[in-house]
């Protein structure tokens, strides 16, 4: 199937999402994040390799998290997303990753910038990922990462983000 471009995806879209997936009874999820595994086959094999040395927590949380920002991309683009290849994948992981590394030591007003322009191509998705990881509630279902944890799964859902991104750039 050819997609449209789809662009900036809304606010509306991005909150209406999380608060339907939030809504879904747990076998839904789990019945339906099975097919998006076996859909994006490659995309969940990537999200598995970098969390399997997490804990049981972090790594539900991680594909989770995977599942809904599927579910936006796929709401934004009113049906079935292209199948992400695992060379895209670690390209956009190597540019991520190579950003991260250029930012270490940098001042905090430097990093701010940086993510500020990082964000922009996605910025209500990227504040999901950073409201859930960094963020997050405190409560009884609250999660706890350690800082490791937390930095992993940002870097590998920014990937998941930025390549359904450029899969719906036309």
């Amino acid at each position: 199937m050819t997609q449209q471009p789809v662009g900036l995806l809304p606010e509306p879209l991005v909150e209406d999402t999380i608060v339907e997936v939030a809504n879904l009874p747990a076998t839904t999820v789990e019945r339906e994040l099975e097919q998006v595994v076996t859909k994006q086959r490659d995309l969940a094999a990537f999200v598995a390799a970098y969390s399997e040395d997490m804990s049981l927590e972090a790594i539900e949380l991680g594909f989770y998290m995977f599942f809904t920002i599927h579910h936006m991309f796929q709401n934004a683009a009113g049906g079935e997303l292209e199948r992400i290849r695992g060379g895209r994948v670690e390209r956009c992981l190597d540019q991520n990753e190579d950003l991260l590394a250029r930012l270490e030591g940098a001042h905090e007003k430097f990093i701010e910038r940086i993510a500020e322009v990082e964000s922009s191509r996605q910025p209500y998705v990227m504040r999901y990922l950073v409201e859930t990881l960094i963020e997050a509630p405190e409560g009884d279902d609250a999660v706890p990462l350690t800082e490791e944890e937390t930095g992993t799964l940002f870097v590998v859902l920014k990937t998941v983000i930025d390549v359904f991104d450029q899969s719906l750039e036309g």
